[in-house]
């Protein structure tokens, strides 16, 4: 299988590493900076470096977007056309309904849609920072088109399983942006929010694992995070109502020193989190 990845980033790299062997792939890699597609040819990563989207796509089987939300929905606008019949074409990134609603117009036909959300990731960005073992033991989201085909779903079962990736779902667009605002925007939000301000005496003798815990995602790349945040508004303004609420209840039973209310509160997010584990 011809699989060209347009984007050689952190996830981009990694894909190129762990997709090695897969349907005996010949590998094309494209990205802008030109730096970046030496050193993933350099490295094995790729097998071709082309030296534009059209060259990329020429003869291409799998097309993967690896690059963030708008790039997505330019690369489909600018260059659909050279899609070839009958390739499949997906994307990787963490919101889908604007992105679906775009793309559904722009599908020259015979070429088919179904994206897909790997979800791993670093603090770190970059190909100097991909590592093909990324996506062992991580969830994998495929989500579909209204008319994506039944092949082009299973063929993204497949690459899953041989990236490595145990917990699979597939969903549509919106049920994906929905619950992601939840795992993963809310998450990110959060943590950004805790460390918005600290102590000025505050070190490391200061922290332990529930700091590092709940911070770490707060080493965050702020241009792809504006844009996932921001493509999927509503779904996140409806998650922060929701926290907003939560941390009033708490504050309320602070305020007031009342244990059985606030027990009731600790109590009830245990029982959650034990019962999220389960799933």
């Amino acid at each position: 299988m011809n699989i060209t990845i347009i984007g050689l980033g952190l996830l981009g790299g990694s894909l190129a590493y762990a997709l090695k062997g897969f349907r005996a792939c010949r590998l094309t890699g494209f990205d802008i900076d030109g730096q970046t597609m030496q050193a993933a040819l350099a490295n094995g990563a790729i097998e071709r470096a082309a030296q534009n989207i059209p060259q990329s796509l020429q003869g291409a089987e799998l097309v993967i977007l690896c690059v963030y939300p708008h790039s997505v929905i330019e690369i489909m606008q600018e260059y659909a056309g050279h899609l070839p019949p009958g390739c499949v074409i997906t994307d990787i990134c963490g919101v889908k309904t604007p992105l679906y609603q775009e793309i559904a117009a722009l599908l020259p036909e015979g070429v088919d849609y179904v994206g897909i959300h790997p979800m791993a990731g670093k603090e770190v960005e970059g190909f100097a920072n991909a590592e093909p073992g990324l996506f062992r033991g991580a969830g994998f989201i495929i989500v579909p088109l209204d008319g994506t085909k039944a092949e082009s779903v299973e063929l993204m079962h497949g690459l899953a399983a041989h990236i490595g990736a145990t917990k699979i779902a597939v969903t549509n667009a919106r049920t994906h942006d929905e619950i992601i605002a939840y795992t993963s925007g809310l998450m990110h939000v959060s943590a950004a929010a805790l460390c918005m301000d600290f102590h000025p005496q505050t070190s490391g003798a200061f922290t332990a694992g529930a700091f590092r815990d709940c911070t770490r995602i707060a080493n965050i790349n702020p241009g792809m995070w504006s844009e996932l945040l921001l493509m999927n508004k509503e779904p996140l303004l409806q998650q922060l109502d929701n926290f907003a609420q939560r941390l009033s209840q708490v504050r309320k039973a602070l305020e007031s020193g009342d244990k059985a209310a606030l027990y009731a509160l600790l109590e009830r997010a245990g029982e959650n989190k034990r019962e999220m584990l389960k799933r």
